[in-house]
């Protein structure tokens, strides 16, 4: 009997110091360097729950700028293809557009691979990469979508875009032509680091991460921060790895 109790004593010990290493883990994972993993199927909430959200307007300066609402619902992928960029697991990915969308395929293509390559992007945690494709196998599709557009295809993956963000579900970013044309207004005078920042925080979910806060006011805000919305008194920034090396990261939220 007393070898018995002995035993389960030591097993009860053995199960705490378990439990007690995995809730550590949990809790400082997203603290470090991302982890090369395959991409999650499910998909992520944009928006925060109905009754607390104000839509972002446009901003000032992209106020005059006409998005159609809708379009054919129909996709043209763009051409050609790039090199492979970044280390480890290289994701290939196509870029597609709205037909309707009133933005050339070859045009947000070129940004969607300025955005990836960039040193300061997903490629500096040295754990992954990205070429782009126009045919033949691919691990994830960047789509440039009307509003309505964008509404159906995220509505099918879970996620509620009311016409006016973005999502990503699954194998599919899909980029809200609304925002991608007008911005919001913390980011009224950098259009172009509204758009880095858009299409880091949805392939950022495609490579597993979900949202967090702004970690400490006047701070670089996260990239999977919901920087549409505002910035909780961080500042503007379009990249996870700002000075390419380390991650910017806070508080995780639902």
């Amino acid at each position: 009997m007393s070898i018995s109790r002995g035993l389960w004593v030591s097993f009860a010990l053995i199960a705490i110091l378990l439990g007690v290493a995995t809730v550590g883990y949990v809790a400082h994972a997203e603290l470090a360097t991302p982890q090369n993993h395959d991409p999650q199927p499910a998909a992520v909430e944009e928006l925060p729950p109905l009754g607390t959200v104000e839509i972002p307007a446009a901003s000032a300066s992209a106020s005059a700028v006409t998005v159609p609402a809708s379009g054919t619902g129909r996709f043209v992928t763009a051409p050609g293809g790039s090199a492979p960029v970044g280390t480890g697991r290289i994701y290939r990915y196509q870029v597609v557009v709205e037909d309707g969308a009133g933005v050339p395929p070859e045009q947000f293509a070129a940004a969607v691979e300025r955005t990836l390559a960039e040193p300061r992007g997903w490629t500096a945690s040295k754990r992954w990469g990205f070429q782009r494709v126009s045919s033949g196998a691919s691990d994830v599709t960047v789509h440039l979508a009307t509003p309505a557009t964008t509404d159906r295809l995220c509505d099918a993956a879970g996620v509620e875009t009311r016409g006016e963000v973005s999502c990503r579900g699954g194998r599919n970013v899909v980029i809200n032509l609304r925002r991608w044309l007008t911005g919001v207004p913390h980011y009224a005078d950098a259009l172009d680091d509204y758009r880095h920042m858009v299409v880091n925080h949805e392939i950022g979910h495609f490579l597993g991460h979900g949202h967090v806060k702004c970690g400490q006011a006047g701070t670089p805000a996260p990239v999977m921060q919901r920087q549409t919305f505002g910035l909780e008194g961080c500042t503007r920034n379009s990249w996870p790895f700002p000075d390419q090396r380390n991650y910017v990261t806070g508080p995780y939220t639902a």
